[in-house]
């Protein structure tokens, strides 16, 4: 499901800030960047993520800023700034412009001032937890606002197949009706030809008719439909089951088309099918 929260944490010598951003995945992903100091915690922040949001495809970014160094020192790579300074002067004379190369450029280039620590400082860590927690909570909050309207969407559109449904529950009784009586008409007007048992033609109609029958296929979509709206007023997270529910009511429907030989009746399994696919679309939102 889509998402996004942010969290940004202070303290006397730090300003933490986490954004998460989340896609539509049958499963959670997550992509992460870390300073080198906090990937012995990936195993960690992977769990607290995976806790909370379930599914998605998930990217974390992190960013701090030193606001108190206690001694710190920045570690300057003066030999590559001089590197760096020299390669751009070298491409402003070929490319025959002025340049303009001031320090915050240099120093905002790559690896000029090395922003992973070789010692994780828990007070940092800390922090870190702190932030995570919140964007999660965060996240889960945007989630469920979009879930609101997602909810109504698929309950319009699950009223809508039973209504297509309905109608296909009219005309099955006169469709079946109709095949009958120009099988007997055939027969009819072939029995003076042809040597035929009465007994056996009835046996073969009734056979032929169970094959075109679609009733069963109506009561078992009823009850998916049913069993889909009962998903759908639960708390706990059933996005993989309103999916698999999705396909089985796809079957249904795909064999009632199969079986209907009748034009109406196939007008309104086009409209549950058009339904179903942006079912199958929105259940991919869902956790």
């Amino acid at each position: 499901m889509t998402g996004y929260g942010a969290a940004t944490v202070s303290s006397e010598r730090y300003r933490l800030t986490i954004e998460l951003k989340s896609l539509n995945s049958k499963y959670l992903e997550l992509i992460t960047k870390l300073p080198r100091v906090y990937m012995k915690y990936e195993h960690k922040i992977r769990g607290e993520v995976s806790s909370q949001l379930k599914r998605g495809k998930i990217s974390l970014m992190f960013n701090v800023e030193v606001l108190k160094a206690d001694g710190r020192t920045l570690n300057i790579n003066q030999a590559l700034v001089k590197k760096y300074m020299e390669e751009l002067e070298n491409l402003a004379e070929y490319l025959e412009v002025e340049a303009h190369i001031d320090l915050p450029l240099l120093l905002n280039l790559p690896e000029v001032i090395p922003t992973d620590q070789e010692d994780e400082d828990p007070e940092e860590w800390q922090l870190f937890e702190q932030a995570l927690k919140t964007a999660c909570k965060r996240m889960i909050e945007s989630r469920t606002d979009e879930g609101k309207a997602l909810d109504r969407d698929l309950g319009e559109r699950i009223s809508s197949i039973r209504a297509y449904l309905e109608e296909v529950k009219k005309l099955a009784p006169g469709r079946l009706d109709y095949i009958r009586n120009r099988i007997d008409q055939a027969f009819e007007e072939i029995k003076h030809k042809v040597e035929a048992d009465p007994n056996r033609f009835e046996q073969e109609l009734l056979f032929y008719m169970e094959k075109y029958d679609i009733n069963e296929e109506i009561v078992r979509l009823e009850q998916h439909l049913s069993y889909f709206d009962e998903l759908r007023s639960t708390e706990e997270s059933n996005g993989k089951q309103l999916q698999f529910l999705s396909q089985e009511m796809g079957r249904e429907i795909n064999t009632i088309g199969s079986k209907a030989n009748d034009a109406n009746i196939q007008r309104n399994v086009v409209g549950m099918k058009d339904e179903l696919e942006k079912i199958k679309e929105q259940v991919l939102n869902v956790v």
